[in-house]
């Protein structure tokens, strides 16, 4: 029996594919082909895929996060280009897929940002409900007046050194700058244009918990179902979990920052597969329209218009998740060297956050590392 092997991401929305109640993968048309997943925490997955890469492992399939890293491993040459219909993919989603106008991606999930907080606090402390788009600004006001209204510590962030990057990242964008811009020269790194925006992101320390540099998407989704916090930001890729065990989900309310930013957990096959077309079979049945389903279902972010549509009723997110996808969320430009580029950032924010160094110095010491990578780039 032939065999694929696919490296994936530790998330809920890949527990579909390996539920042994679900079977997806038993219901595989091709019978002769057997298919093994091996899924690894989001701490250690790049580096085990780049290992991959690099010839250590015979994955077929590895998990992409998107335009995140795709410019990078389609010009180094370690994807295989694949050509599908897209059908009702969102188009924002199908697009991402693509690098020169060439397909390299299979979509699986999403993961944008979303705010989920407690309808009836938050209109308790501010005597009304937020909108379904957020400022950066909103939010810290809001945290500030639940704090007044007596609920102490009532913010999670998700500020672990793997995650503060991209938690903080609404506030950086938040006063009209973006973490990387396009020069004559090319894309370059923003960060020391952002002091009072990191400033904002910090200050929301003293509404968390203790701890919270510590916290990941388990945190979240405890603090959140637990009603530990009133309030939250987390991915759209997490509701399905935040949600299955919530105490009072009719309390629960969701919104999305006017500055997120999304990206689309997607397959790729490798350049160095020997099973490529098996592979591509496997792919166009993850994507149907019914396996989907099943994911949005797990993940809560499904990446078909249909299933948004068919399942606003049931999920209430379901509606403001579109709204991020398709209107507000802005992805990064196609990032030389995002991998290590971003490194810096995550090391650079956390350290603010913990104050192991002031800002001024991390983004000093940050814009110098981001440039020098630009310049070999």
């Amino acid at each position: 029996m032939k065999k694929i092997k696919i490296l994936a991401v530790q998330d809920p929305a890949v527990s579909v594919y390996v539920d042994s109640k679900l079977d997806v993968l038993k219901k595989f048309p091709k019978k002769d082909v057997e298919v093994e997943f091996d899924i690894i925490s989001w701490d250690e997955y790049f580096d085990t895929m780049m290992k991959s890469f690099q010839g250590s492992a015979d994955y077929d399939i590895v998990m992409i996060a998107g335009h995140l890293w795709l410019r990078d491993f389609a010009e180094k040459g370690y994807l295989q280009e694949i050509n599908y219909d897209f059908e009702d993919i969102l188009p924002v989603i199908a697009k991402e897929m693509q690098y020169k106008e060439k397909t390299y991606l299979s979509p699986s999930f999403c993961d944008g940002h979303m705010i989920v907080y407690r309808k009836s606090a938050v209109k308790q402390a501010t005597g009304k409900l937020p909108g379904e788009i957020m400022t950066a600004d909103e939010f810290l006001d809001i945290a500030e007046k639940l704090h007044k209204a007596g609920y102490q510590r009532p913010v999670a962030l998700k500020a672990a050194q793997s995650e503060i990057l991209l938690d903080a990242l609404p506030y950086l964008r938040s006063g009209g700058k973006d973490l990387y811009i396009q020069t004559e020269t090319g894309i370059k790194c923003n960060i020391s244009e952002l002091e009072n925006e990191l400033e904002k992101y910090v200050s929301l320390k003293k509404f968390a918990p203790e701890g919270t540099n510590a916290y990941g998407n388990d945190d979240i989704k405890e603090m959140l179902s637990d009603k530990k916090i009133v309030m939250a930001t987390t991915w759209s890729g997490q509701l399905g979990v935040v949600m299955k065990d919530c105490k009072e989900k009719e309390d629960m309310g969701f919104a999305t920052f006017d500055t997120a930013w999304n990206v689309t957990w997607s397959f790729a096959i490798t350049s160095v597969s020997k099973n490529k077309e098996d592979a591509q079979a496997l792919l166009e049945y993850l994507r149907s329209p019914e396996i989907d389903a099943l994911a949005g279902e797990c993940s809560g972010a499904p990446v078909r218009k249909c299933n948004y549509i068919s399942g606003a009723d049931r999920y209430p997110w379901y509606k403001v998740q579109l709204k991020m996808i398709e209107e507000y969320a802005k992805p990064f430009p196609a990032v030389p060297e995002a991998g290590e580029m971003n490194g810096v950032l995550y090391d650079a924010i956390y350290s603010a956050f913990t104050g192991e160094k002031s800002i001024k110095q991390v983004l000093s010491e940050a814009q110098t590392k981001t440039d020098s990578i630009s310049e070999r780039s």
